[in-house]
C-alpha cells in the first residue's frame, strides 16, 4: 500500500486568495486595455468591393432597369427568394420586369444570382443591415432594390475583373 503525502495549504491557499488576487490582475489588465469591441449601430461594419450585401438591381444612366426578366437569377436562388413577372414593353428591349420581389428573409446573401445574370442588372452591395419590424417589409420589390449603377459600380468592377481573370486564364492554356 502506497501512502500519497500532501501538501499542507497555508491559511491564504485556504481562503484561495493567489487566485482571487491573480483573478483581480487580469480584470484591472483588461479594463484598461484597448477595446476591441465594434459599438455597433454608431460604429458601422467596414465593406469593400468584395463584401457581399443584399442584392440590388442596377438602374442604368437613362433611368431604365438593366433587367430582361429572363429569370435565370430565379431559377440559381438556392433559397427560391426571388420572384420575377416580366411583361412586353416598347423599347428595343423586348422585355422588363413587372414585378421583382425578394424575400431577404430567405436569401442566404450567395450570390449566385449575380453570377446567373447574362444582362449584369443585379448585383450584391455593400448594405450589410437588415432589420425591420415585420416579416412583409422584409419582401423588398423592384423599387427598394433599384439602385443607380454608379452606387454599385466598386462592386460591377471586382466582378468584371473576377470574370476577366478567368477568361484570360482559360484562354492562354
Amino acid at each position: 500500500m502506497v501512502v500519497v503525502e500532501r501538501k499542507e495549504l497555508t491559511l491564504a491557499e485556504r481562503l484561495y486568495l493567489p487566485e482571487i488576487f491573480r483573478g483581480m490582475a487580469i480584470t484591472f489588465r483588461k479594463l484598461f486595455a484597448k477595446r476591441v469591441t465594434r459599438q455597433y449601430p454608431e460604429e458601422p461594419l467596414p465593406t469593400t468591393e468584395v463584401t457581399r450585401g443584399q442584392p440590388r438591381l442596377v438602374v442604368n444612366d437613362d433611368g431604365n432597369i438593366a433587367c430582361v426578366s429572363c429569370g435565370l437569377c430565379e431559377a440559381a436562388c438556392p433559397a427560391y427568394a426571388i420572384t420575377i413577372d416580366g411583361h412586353e414593353t416598347d423599347r428595343t428591349i423586348e422585355r422588363e420586369p413587372e414585378r421583382f420581389d425578394i424575400d431577404m428573409l430567405r436569401c442566404i446573401l450567395c450570390g449566385f444570382c449575380e453570377e446567373a445574370c447574362p444582362k449584369d442588372a443585379i448585383f450584391m452591395s455593400d448594405e450589410l443591415e437588415l432589420a425591420d419590424y415585420t416579416r412583409q417589409a422584409l419582401v423588398y420589390n423592384i423599387e427598394r432594390l433599384k439602385r443607380p449603377k454608379s452606387a454599385l459600380q466598386a462592386r460591377i468592377d471586382y466582378v468584371y475583373r473576377l470574370n476577366d481573370r478567368w477568361q484570360s486564364s482559360s484562354s492562354t492554356s
